[in-house]
């Protein structure tokens, strides 16, 4: 257990070291050591549906699973520890618990700001730390982790931390919230009455008890509230399409420390975009520091206007975000080793998967099946329709990026071998005010069936998520205008924009398969609901889809032609053989050349197994 002095310390010495990571990636080359890049492993990776975090645990400590594919809640963590063959590791969480609040004109009165301030200061943040999270997380108010060296928390002259409902009810008062019936709950200021559901997660634990604590706080302040555990997919449905709803408890993790999603997130333009702004927040005056945000090109302005915004959405409180947290990951140690404690997720996720092995005394490093819980069922297997974190588990195995993040937060060049970002000033044939990186395709990158990954593929990804309408991985590419192939491996993007942010909106996106989505079309892109492996899904990363069955569990298999692939030793047996007759010696070996390719047929079927 963590005493809150050694957390805080921990906090900061993790934002000084990601703070000198916080170089402008516009001109930043990429960090790596080649062995890194080798992987993946094991032959498969199975992701069984485990509901329920008790499940998890008991299937863990039996060996069923290696990897519980959640944080862990700290309740279950001095079992974990005094548990034989299995570890835990913890790092503070680059994201959150949040309640969303529905802010729409038509969603009266939470579309008031004092009535979501007044719910901010009576949620006893510091006893949900406290109590829920057993002190292994904190109070938070902004958006931005304070993990993340972009983060304002530290800076605000105000916190919601420790519960005022004094103070609310005052605030409610003032602005006309009375109850005027004496039925013990208070009306809206034009003398309406309203209630609230908190609806929250019924697979999650911490969620249902931080929904309580949310309905206890508004129940305090006199309002008719009651907290409901729902479906998860459900709720989330909603949220991408702005249906309806009155606050919604959420989850968000983040991959990198960029900030640039707060020009989208919350954009009053995007009050109305599928899958964007859940609170359906409008302010003009956050609005009004989006373009210095975007495309300022100096490190400090940047800074401060992604703090400003903070301070106006901490302010506004389209969202109260509850706690963040220690992200506890547990696993087991006997069969694999090599697990990877990422700063951004934890354990459980791409860098364990590409990089966990078979011991030695069980026969490794290569081969075996790596087994995690997964807390809930994929959703889709399109990767552009999704937002659940639990579908991302499987999703993120299939894809590749230009550029991606090792676990310790660096800049892994992935499909290109180098880039070059130039600008007028460089080049004098770029237009002033432009943008243009040059990438240097890997040349031996491949789809599943076959067909070669090059530029083609790149550049008609990023031209594709921003030309088909409403497609999430085009919000931020409204501004490139070409994205071409010079030559089969070599990329021209260019963005009629100065940008902090541009390499990484181009080099972080997953790449798609040119000779697939050309049929597929723009407007189909959120209707593709691949179904593999019964209908063939072409990928190009470490694995793909071997076997799923709905609610039970999803296989992938190790993409034997993946272009970083580890090479598998050969040892030849030296022997001094007896004297044999020549026919005798052609048959030996004759049948050890059928046995060899019996070894790898069976493998690779055994490959497609449960």
């Amino acid at each position: 257990m963590f005493s809150s002095r050694s957390k805080r310390i921990l906090a900061v010495l993790l934002v000084a070291a990601f703070t000198f990571m916080a170089v402008s990636p516009l001109f930043a080359e990429a960090q790596y050591v080649d062995d890194i890049k080798t992987g993946p492993y094991v032959d498969k990776v199975v992701y069984d549906v485990i509901s329920q975090e008790d499940q998890a645990v008991l299937a863990l400590q039996d060996g069923e699973i290696d990897l519980i594919g959640d944080m862990v809640d700290p309740s279950f963590l001095q079992e974990l520890d005094e548990a034989d063959n299995i570890d835990t590791a913890d790092n503070l969480r680059n994201g959150y618990g949040y309640v969303t609040i529905n802010t729409r004109d038509d969603a009266y009165p939470q579309n008031l700001t004092v009535f979501r301030r007044a719910l901010a200061f009576a949620v006893d943040k510091q006893a949900i730390s406290d109590d829920v999270w057993d002190g292994l997380s904190y109070p938070q108010d902004s958006c931005v982790p304070q993990v993340n060296p972009f983060s304002v928390e530290d800076e605000l002259t105000y916190h919601y931390y420790e519960a005022n409902v004094e103070l609310g009810n005052n605030m409610l008062d003032a602005a006309g919230f009375a109850d005027v019936d004496d039925d013990g709950y208070r009306e809206a200021p034009d003398g309406s009455d309203f209630d609230i559901l908190i609806e929250c997660a019924d697979s999650s634990e911490i969620a249902i008890e931080v929904g309580a604590i949310f309905a206890d706080a508004l129940q305090a302040l006199n309002v008719d509230a009651t907290s409901e555990p729902t479906d998860f997919y459900e709720y989330l449905n909603r949220l991408y399409f702005h249906g309806d709803y009155d606050m919604v408890f959420l989850g968000s993790s983040f991959s990198t420390f960029d900030v640039d999603w707060l020009a989208y997130s919350y954009w009053s333009e995007y009050a109305d975009e599928p899958y964007w702004n859940f609170p359906n927040f409008q302010n003009a005056t956050y609005d009004s520091w989006r373009d210095q945000l975007l495309h300022s090109t100096d490190y400090n302005e940047v800074m401060e206007a992604a703090k400003e915004m903070q301070k106006i959405w901490v302010y506004q409180s389209p969202m109260i975000i509850a706690y963040e947290n220690f992200e506890i990951s547990a696993y087991r140690t006997d069969r694999f080793e090599g697990f990877k404690n990422d700063v951004s997720g934890g354990v459980p996720g791409y860098w364990t998967n590409y990089k966990v092995h078979l011991k030695d005394s069980q026969g490794g490093p290569f081969g075996g099946t790596f087994t995690w819980s997964n807390p809930l069922d994929i959703d889709t297997f399109n990767t552009m329709v999704s937002s659940s974190a639990y579908t991302n588990n499987i999703l993120m195995m299939l894809y590749d990026s230009l550029i991606t993040q090792d676990w310790e937060g660096r800049d892994v060049n992935w499909l290109i071998t180098d880039y070059t970002a130039e600008t007028h000033e460089d080049n004098a044939e770029i237009t002033e005010g432009h943008t243009r990186f040059t990438f240097n395709m890997l040349q031996n990158a491949t789809w599943t069936d076959g067909e070669p990954l090059t530029a083609e593929d790149v550049a008609f990804s990023l031209n594709y998520f921003r030309d088909s309408p409403g497609n999430p991985y085009g919000a931020d590419l409204t501004e490139m205008t070409a994205a071409y192939a010079k030559t089969p491996y070599t990329l021209e993007v260019e963005f009629n924009t100065e940008s902090y942010w541009h390499l990484h909106t181009v080099s972080y996106k997953p790449i798609i398969p040119k000779h697939v989505f050309t049929e597929i079309g723009l407007n189909a892109w959120n209707t593709w609901d691949p179904n593999p492996p019964a209908e063939e899904m072409v990928t190009s990363g470490p694995f793909n889809v071997s076997e799923y069955v709905a609610g039970e569990f999803c296989e992938i298999s190790r993409n034997p032609n993946y272009f970083y692939a580890p090479q598998e030793p050969t040892t030849p047996t030296t022997t001094t053989p007896e004297p044999t007759a020549p026919d005798l010696t052609l048959a030996l070996v004759a049948g050890a050349v059928g046995a060899a390719v019996v070894i790898l047929v069976g493998g690779y079927v055994l490959m497609r197994q449960r």
